[in-house]
């Protein structure tokens, strides 16, 4: 059986499930999933993955509606080779795109006059404080918790924590979006972080631990130039993309 066919019935033979699953049952998340590919022991800490990544995907794993949760499955060989000391460059990004990307769509999609909160996601700079009307519902407030809670962890440092409170965040705009556009955008946002942060320091890891590189050789996740990816791009990214990640990842594994 070629390693092609192999991947593709693995591929279909995993669920993707709340918390770490069963290889017995074929039901893994996301993390189990990657630690599988990567030849590791079961488990949702696979010691090849970057610690930010693991709490970022963790949440979208475990928060995203089961229809949606399968999405994460095409980017699980990128995640490989990620634990590379690069997390705080990946805390900037997340950062970066919360404030600039995130927050203004979330201003938009839950705007009412009837509230008005201030969030300040930065001292430093008032390019970074955002006025926002939010409807006085339990929603919206969850929501504001969300961001002041992303912006509590950046001004303490606190990294990892930041990472799960923005997979936090993006799970619940993803639940109360107001309509389907809405919640297609924030899930494929949340997908193209996931991307972009596996991108991040790429190009120093050794040949053994670089997942990316070892799936843009046949041609998958090789993003395009700045910007990456769209939301809309990501959402639809080609399937058949997916028998070649899973292939590298076979490679990397029977070598």
């Amino acid at each position: 059986m070629s390693i092609n066919l192999q991947a593709e019935r693995l591929y279909d033979q995993i669920e993707l499930v709340r918390g770490v699953g069963s290889r017995q049952r074929g039901q893994l998340c996301i993390m189990s999933f990657v630690a599988l590919l990567a030849g590791d022991r079961h488990t949702d800490r696979p010691r090849t993955v970057s610690p930010f990544i693991r709490n970022f995907a963790i949440q979208l794993n475990d928060g995203a509606p089961d229809r949606m949760r399968a999405d994460l499955k095409p980017f699980a060989p990128g995640i490989i080779g990620t634990s590379d000391g690069h997390d705080f460059e990946r805390a900037a990004l997340l950062f970066r795109m919360v404030e600039t990307e995130v927050l203004p769509r979330a201003m938009n999609d839950f705007l009412n006059s009837r509230e008005y909160a201030l969030f300040e996601l930065s001292n430093k700079s008032p390019l970074l404080r955002v006025s926002a009307m939010w409807c006085d519902s339990r929603p919206s407030d969850c929501i504001a918790s969300c961001f002041r809670a992303i912006r509590d962890e950046h001004e303490r440092g606190d990294c990892l924590s930041l990472a799960t409170r923005t997979g936090k965040l993006l799970v619940t705009l993803v639940q109360c979006a107001p309509h389907s556009s809405a919640r297609r955008w924030y899930w494929a946002k949340a997908l193209e972080l996931v991307d972009r942060l596996c991108e991040i320091g790429a190009d120093t890891r050794q040949d053994g631990e670089k997942a990316g590189s070892v799936t843009k050789q046949h041609g998958a996740l090789a993003p395009p130039a700045t910007p990456y990816l769209s939301p809309e791009s990501v959402a639809r990214r080609p399937m058949q993309k997916i028998s070649h990640m899973l292939r590298s990842a076979f490679e990397l594994i029977i070598a």
